[in-house]
């Protein structure tokens, strides 16, 4: 079945919709220069989460233009994901979060992620926002009011899809009251942190953090476009609070005003964070 099928899909059920680049053969198919864990998670419109849609005509002219655009679901009201990112350790942050906490996750909609994570869809009356962390687990990372994830059957880098778990046919159900209480603890954590090597940016050095991260990419030559694609994916994944768009907007532009350099040997690779 067509993208443009499933994205309708989503809108139907009252999940707005964003297209989303894609990958082919492990590198970013939109022409626009993402890397690594940028690739099929950077929003293909100007404006970002704010061109999301909730129409037919939306989704028709979005996937009549990118018909192999992955699909991202903006996170809307009364809604919000706890992703468990295989790679930083989550399995083993969730088990020590539900013994820890004292409580169990309720059976909901489960997603398979594409890199073998999963994203649980909880219902509550709390507003949750984006957040780049759950406090003291690393690789638990909250998808709220702000946020996005990428939905099924978009596929990873890795080739691999994003996948409902056939044995599931039941609803979204409501969040666990002590999530929700942790989803909603202030973060009583330093200025900078890092925990399973994602670092996290916080109020005091989201800007200067990425316009380290925009130098870097710019001296690896990448357009203004592709920088700025790359640094919303690191302001939703890492900064808490994220920035305004508008200003990860003038930090690309900004940071493009310098001519490409060649890499330095040793410099550090650009990494996203999703």
């Amino acid at each position: 079945m067509p993208m443009i099928d499933y994205a309708l899909k989503y809108i139907a059920a009252g999940f707005p919709v964003i297209p989303l680049c894609w990958p082919i053969s492990g590198q970013c198919a939109c022409g626009r220069g993402h890397v690594e864990r940028a690739i099929g998670k950077v929003p293909l419109t100007e404006h970002g989460l704010k061109d999301a849609t909730l129409t037919q005509q939306g989704v028709k002219e979005y996937w009549g233009r990118w018909p192999k655009a992955n699909i991202g679901v903006v996170i809307p009201p009364g809604y919000f994901v706890l992703d468990l990112d295989v790679e930083h350790n989550g399995f083993e942050s969730i088990g020590r979060l539900q013994q820890t906490e004292n409580f169990e996750l309720t059976p909901t909609l489960m997603i398979t992620t594409g890199s073998g994570g999963q994203h649980y869809w909880y219902k509550t009356s709390q507003t949750i926002r984006n957040t780049a962390r759950l406090v003291g687990y690393g690789g638990l990372d909250i998808r709220g009011q702000g946020g996005y994830v990428v939905a099924p059957p978009s596929i990873h880098r890795n080739g691999l899809s994003y996948q409902i778990p056939p044995v599931w046919d039941g609803p979204i159900t409501e969040a666990p009251a002590k999530l929700v209480e942790l989803c909603l603890r202030p973060a009583a954590i330093p200025a900078s942190i890092s925990q399973q090597g994602n670092t996290l940016y916080l109020e005091g050095q989201r800007n200067d953090r990425l316009s380290r991260d925009a130098g870097a990419m710019r001296r690896r030559g990448l357009s203004e476009e592709a920088i700025y694609a790359a640094l919303q994916v690191v302001n939703q994944e890492q900064c808490q609070p994220p920035l305004a768009e508008s200003e990860v907007r003038n930090i690309s532009k900004s940071i493009s005003r310098y001519a490409p350099q060649p890499q330095q040997e040793g410099r550090p690779r650009f990494r996203g964070a999703i």
